[in-house]
């Protein structure tokens, strides 16, 4: 009978494992400790996600930004499930012969023209997704206007957190927990409901291509709403995780040499258990991006999806050693620095 290696694996040791894992010294990166050994495993129970109940696993929404209108129907029939409007010029006449019940449509309120979009009409034909205006510098002036055009709609999250131009892990956190704090008290000033304010909240961020960094940063999103939630004395609710990769470098290469960072910042990202994820295509520095790029992007997450089966396990990474002990490390670091921030 002939050996055969792919078959014949020896036992594993866990004793030796665990001997020689303890040896591994911490990676110090920037404000945090990454432990790849803890001598404990102390799992953190996610709460669910804003698209789906965790029985429905680890869903999430495909989505692509749309600056032209011919690009619309490339991505609804490429796949895509979530639209994202974020130019002045975008218009809604472009989406008059779409189902808006069957996809997540996505305003940016602070880039297009709301008085172009017949908002209770959307509604009634079954719109579903966000109208988000950035609490980042929010006054209160602004803040009751937006609240006031949309009080009718009630499904709609209203309101963005945006992290995009943070990497390291902990100042992502930290910043979101700040913009919380600001939009907190504007609410508050402005005389606003504040615990249904906070049920419509959008996570705007980037992930990279470091797979277990990013599930940990992700995962700790989660955790670190509902504590911030919870220490304001707010209901707790769980808050939209909106990922967008980011674009590598080339460095004087191809542009097609960033499919390896892209999937990489993609699979980080779903497998984190965001709501949205958005893959910028390869050639989205250029000025238009091309058609394969965009559906390279897409086809990107529907392997990983239908291939790879990374929808089917809710939080399919929690159990992790590693990333269970980054998690919380990342959770208890980011809320020291977000109280070293707004408390005197």
């Amino acid at each position: 009978m002939s050996f055969k290696e792919w078959l014949d694996f020896p036992a594993f040791d866990f004793e030796r494992w665990r001997e020689e894992a303890s040896n591994i010294r911490s990676d110090e990166t920037g404000l945090w400790r990454k432990p790849y050994w803890s001598p404990s495993l102390r799992c953190s129970e996610l709460p669910a996600k804003a698209i789906a109940p965790k029985e429905n696993g680890n869903t999430w929404s495909l989505t692509e930004s749309i600056q032209h209108e011919e690009d619309l129907l490339p991505a609804l029939l490429g796949g895509a499930d979530g639209i994202r409007f974020q130019h002045e010029f975008c218009k809604w006449e472009w989406l008059s012969k779409v189902h808006l019940e069957m996809i997540y449509l996505d305003l940016d309120a602070d880039q297009v023209h709301l008085a172009h979009f017949p908002l209770r009409k959307m509604i009634a034909k079954g719109w579903k997704g966000s109208c988000t205006r950035s609490v980042r510098g929010l006054t209160v002036e602004k803040a009751c206007n937006h609240t006031d055009l949309l009080s009718a709609i009630p499904s709609i999250r209203k309101w963005a957190i945006s992290t995009c131009d943070s990497k390291n892990p902990v100042e992502v956190l930290c910043s979101g927990l700040v913009q919380a704090q600001s939009a907190f008290d504007t609410f508050e000033a402005a005389g606003l409901n504040k615990a249904e304010a906070f049920q419509a909240f959008r996570w705007i961020y980037q992930v990279g291509p470091n797979v277990l960094e990013g599930v940990a940063m992700t995962r700790a999103m989660r955790i670190i709403w509902q504590r911030w939630l919870t220490s304001r004395g707010l209901e707790c609710g769980a808050i939209w995780l909106d990922a967008r990769t980011y674009l590598p470098e080339v460095d004087g290469g191809l542009r097609t040499d960033r499919f390896i960072g892209m999937t990489s910042a993609a699979y980080s990202g779903a497998i984190g258990g965001v709501d949205s994820l958005e893959i910028l295509p390869h050639d989205a520095d250029c000025r238009k991006a091309s058609a394969d790029g965009k559906r390279w992007a897409r086809n990107i997450q529907h392997l990983m999806r239908e291939e790879a089966g990374l929808h089917r396990v809710f939080d399919p990474m929690g159990g992790s050693r590693v990333v269970e002990a980054w998690t919380a490390e990342l959770v208890e670091i980011a809320w020291k620095s977000f109280e070293n921030k707004v408390l005197p």
